[in-house]
């Protein structure tokens, strides 16, 4: 028997994140997609290049990119490089035999990454067994093909989770109860394996304290960003790394970056004061900011939020009166049913959704319908199981649509057919229609 100290003391008010929270929004702080410290070129891919590249900084011929990190959660901010394959602040000839050693893809290599709290964590090459917790990471993990890794599941999944509809691939795992608070235990009952890894999200919300937990039993803890900060890419290309199923990462970074990268690059040179202004909220009563989902899906798509024009604060209440003088272009709201979330049927979930929207007082609808982006359509709404996830570029293609018609005609339904047909072939385009995404009037004329 092994004793479990502190557990669930994190998390004992719920499981949001507190005031006194470290911040834990550094996922982006960094210019290479693969955050693997030993890619020395910040690209996408660990390959002889990143050899070249310490080389030339070992001879001094290249400075290399430095950026802010944290060697623990809460701890003192550092300098380091991805160069610097051992994190230990300095490039120098171990870290050239290291990278050597990781572009031959040696098995048993100690690798140090950088995560979705900013922290330089680290785990051993390749990932052969996890335990996974939160949907975002079961969905990471099927994109990857590497569900027959997985020996357990949070109860989300396991035991006939409300998820377990979206991730049958994952029906063989033992349980280890919640996603927030898991049941350690598990891994060293008798006849047991113990896991390679669990795979969690953001210390902010999920257990703070599991690496120093499992740390004596050789279990990893690897959290990385999914759906925060606009980077799911890079976490999905980073974790395809780590379990060595690096071609599946890249086949979902292509569609991925055919709608992220044409956003940017053809909005490149609009200045953030001519671009739409949106007000994004889940119900409309506070203003969202990173870390929320629907913030960074809009602001992927090009939308300026109210963050952007001054005089607001992220998180705070608004009311009917201070959206009208916001005078937003367009507003978006989030709800939590539909594709990867809670779902019944087609047409009970919608009659369930849109009754929420347009009979909930003091919120979404009730709360909006005196602003001009009602009065002229311009009010969107988002299921959060596409934007809170690595499908986030299909609403983030709507979007963009939306806000520059005459810059942008991305087929949607295309692009979610084939994130379908691709990761969750047991579901059809028809069965998620008028709940993933969809404007006001087709949540009017529904009643018409």
């Amino acid at each position: 028997m092994i004793i479990i100290a502190g557990v669930s003391v994190y998390l004992a008010f719920g499981g949001g994140s507190s005031n006194n929270d470290p911040n834990y929004g550094l996922s982006d702080n960094i210019d290479g997609r693969l955050t693997i410290f030993g890619n020395a070129n910040n690209d996408d891919y660990i390959d002889q290049r990143d050899v070249e590249a310490v080389e030339s900084i070992i001879s001094g011929e290249v400075e290399p990119v430095y950026f802010d990190c944290k060697l623990s959660y809460g701890g003192a901010t550092v300098q380091r490089t991805l160069a610097d394959a051992n994190c230990d602040g300095v490039v120098d000839e171990t870290d050239l035999d290291i990278i050597q050693r990781m572009v031959d893809r040696e098995v048993g290599m100690q690798i140090h990454f950088y995560d979705v709290d900013g922290v330089a964590s680290s785990c051993t090459y390749p990932l052969d067994t996890m335990a996974i917790g939160y949907k975002s990471n079961y969905e990471a993990v099927l994109i990857l093909g590497a569900e027959d890794k997985c020996l357990y599941a949070c109860n989300q999944v396991s035991d006939n989770g409300a998820y377990s509809k979206w991730y049958t691939a994952f029906s063989d795992a033992q349980g280890i109860g919640s996603r927030f608070d898991p049941d350690y235990e598990v891994f060293v009952k008798e006849g047991n394996e113990k896991p390679n890894c669990v795979i969690t999200g953001t210390r902010a919300w999920f257990d703070a304290d599991m690496e120093t937990t499992l740390a004596p039993l050789g279990i990893d803890v690897v959290r990385l960003p999914f759906w925060e900060d606009n980077v799911t890419v890079s976490g999905i290309i980073t974790l395809g790394y780590l379990l060595g199923c690096e071609d599946a990462a890249y086949d979902y970074a292509e569609t991925a970056d055919s709608v992220l990268e044409t956003i940017e690059d053809t909005l490149s040179n609009v200045p953030l004061a001519d671009r739409p202004l949106v007000y994004a909220s889940y119900n409309g009563t506070k203003i969202s900011t990173m870390h929320n989902g629907v913030h960074e899906f809009v602001t992927a798509a090009g939308g300026k939020t109210v963050l952007d024009i001054g005089g607001y604060q992220a998180g705070t209440n608004i009311d009917g009166e201070g959206i009208i003088s916001m005078n937003p272009d367009f507003i978006v709201f989030s709800v939590y049913y539909g594709f990867l979330e809670e779902y019944d049927s087609l047409e009970t979930t919608k009659d369930y959704v849109y009754d929420m929207l347009t009979n909930s007082d003091g919120m979404y609808f009730s709360l909006i319908e005196q602003t001009n982006a009602y009065k002229e359509g311009n009010v969107y709404i988002f299921d959060q199981g596409m934007f809170m996830g690595p499908a986030s570029y299909i609403p983030i293609a709507y979007m963009a649509n939306l806000l520059y018609p005459d810059l942008f005609d991305f087929d949607v339904d295309a692009l979610f057919t084939e994130y379908l047909e691709k990761y969750h072939p047991e579901f059809s385009i028809e069965d998620f229609e008028g709940l993933s995404y969809y404007s006001l009037n087709e949540v009017l004329n529904y009643y018409n």
